[in-house]
């Protein structure tokens, strides 16, 4: 049975990697989109996303990407934002969830990159889907750049949970 001091560990750092996210997400909303005249970005909160799933476990990490895809959007001023950010979270945490759990029962199966990409891509769908709903057909020749786009950002990202994860994991074994 866990002790009432690893009970509040696990919340501790449930509530900074959510703050992670959301802080991430925030940040990376004040920069302009990576291509122009689409809303496209790194989805750097995803890191924080990705550790919590390695550090975590999938239940933590849906409720920090739950928390993340409600409060992102309305810290942002974007209340709309909210219902691409839920959808693309969802399908996001959905994909990830599924290959770390392949990748934990067979290594060489993905990589932490691989599960960051399909993320990222998966991400990008689920914001094309509410996009057709609300806009129409017309809005899948405007996000599919997105679906491309999501690909290197995916690496991108990947590459950083990778170091971020490394790196708690050193200085958890050192406390």
């Amino acid at each position: 049975m866990a002790s009432r001091t690893d009970g509040a560990k696990l919340i501790t750092r449930t509530a900074l990697f959510t703050a992670l996210a959301l802080a991430l997400s925030y940040i990376e909303g004040l920069f302009p989109p990576m291509a122009p005249g689409l809303p496209v970005k790194l989805g750097l909160a995803n890191v924080a996303v990705l550790a919590a799933i390695e550090l975590l476990g999938f239940r933590l990490a849906a409720f920090i990407q739950l928390t993340r895809c409600i409060l992102g959007p309305l810290i942002g001023g974007s209340p709309v934002g909210a219902l691409y950010s839920l959808s693309g979270g969802a399908l996001s945490l959905l994909a990830m969830c599924a290959l770390t759990a392949l990748k934990n029962r067979r290594p060489a199966s993905v990589s932490l990159i691989g599960v960051s990409v399909a993320g990222a891509f998966f991400h990008s769908l689920g914001q094309l889907i509410v996009g057709a709903a609300f806009v129409g057909p017309a809005a899948l020749a405007y996000y599919t750049p997105m679906e491309l786009i999501s690909v290197p950002a995916g690496l991108f990202v990947g590459l950083l949970a990778m170091l971020a994860i490394r790196a708690l994991k050193v200085v958890s074994l050192k406390s």
